[in-house]
């Protein structure tokens, strides 16, 4: 715990210095979270030379239609679809998609390319608010499920992927998301309450279910963490695995909005 507080503090120094700072330090970020979750996800799913053809070709296809100013909804909505299909693998059996079958494509769809579209997007209007509130809100979110959980958590919220997650501490980490989403809009005055209520939402719920998918990840390829880069968190993916999850909602939610 102690290992993991101390990283905890330093990452998370790191982190807001680059969103907080400079407009480059945004750019910096969107380009390695999905880099080195990609780095380590091909390695938890052993990519093959044709995975990575197959996952160049989709990124670069992506990368395309934003250059050509295709309108954002369209990525994003496929991508926001596969992201319930993963939630919906989590209830079955023999999943829909399987990992070890479309890892090519899932490391392009649900990994790296909604990064692609955030700095597209990065680069005509800055998107600062909603990459500080997504990065304070998971926090919020992780932390007060883990002390709420842990403190009266009794009910598991999915055991059979995650034990130690409670229905108790998702509540909490929903009552606290949904505060400090109205701290933010107070403070920032960034777009409409209703806005960061739906915001809120997103990460509440979403976020919950993102880290579920990364952990199902790992546990159909009995990995614990999926690389040794944070002592005391794991890899890029394990940290940021909400993150990558609720990003195409979160910019589906902005792109509709204004």
């Amino acid at each position: 715990m102690k290992q993991r507080v101390i990283t905890g503090i330093i990452f998370g120094a790191v982190v807001l210095a680059l969103l907080l700072f400079h407009n480059v330090g945004r750019l910096i970020l969107l380009a390695l979270i999905p880099i080195l979750s990609l780095i380590e996800y091909s390695q938890m799913t052993k990519f093959k030379l044709i995975d990575w053809l197959l996952f160049f070709m989709l990124v670069t296809t992506v990368f395309l239609l934003c250059a050509n100013s295709v309108h954002p909804a369209f990525i994003l909505i496929p991508i926001c679809i596969l992201n319930f299909v993963l939630i919906g693998n989590l209830y079955l059996n023999a999943p829909k998609i399987k990992h070890e079958k479309f890892k090519s494509i899932l490391a392009a769809l649900y990994i790296v390319s909604p990064f692609v579209v955030a700095y597209f997007q990065e680069l005509h209007s800055s998107l600062y608010y909603l990459f500080i509130g997504i990065m304070i809100l998971i926090w919020v979110s992780d932390s007060s499920a883990y002390f709420v959980g842990s403190q009266i958590g009794k009910r598991k919220f999915f055991p059979s992927i995650s034990p130690k997650k409670t229905w108790e501490g998702f509540y909490g980490a929903g009552m606290c998301v949904m505060l400090f989403s109205y701290v933010i809009f107070s403070l920032t005055q960034f777009s409409t309450f209703q806005f960061w209520l739906f915001f809120g939402l997103i990460i509440w719920i979403l976020g919950a279910f993102g880290d579920l998918v990364a952990s199902h990840v790992k546990r159909l390829h009995s990995i614990k963490d999926s690389g040794n880069l944070l002592p005391g968190h794991g890899g890029f993916y394990d940290r940021f695995d909400a993150f990558i999850f609720v990003l195409p909602f979160v910019l589906l939610l902005h792109t509709l909005t204004t």
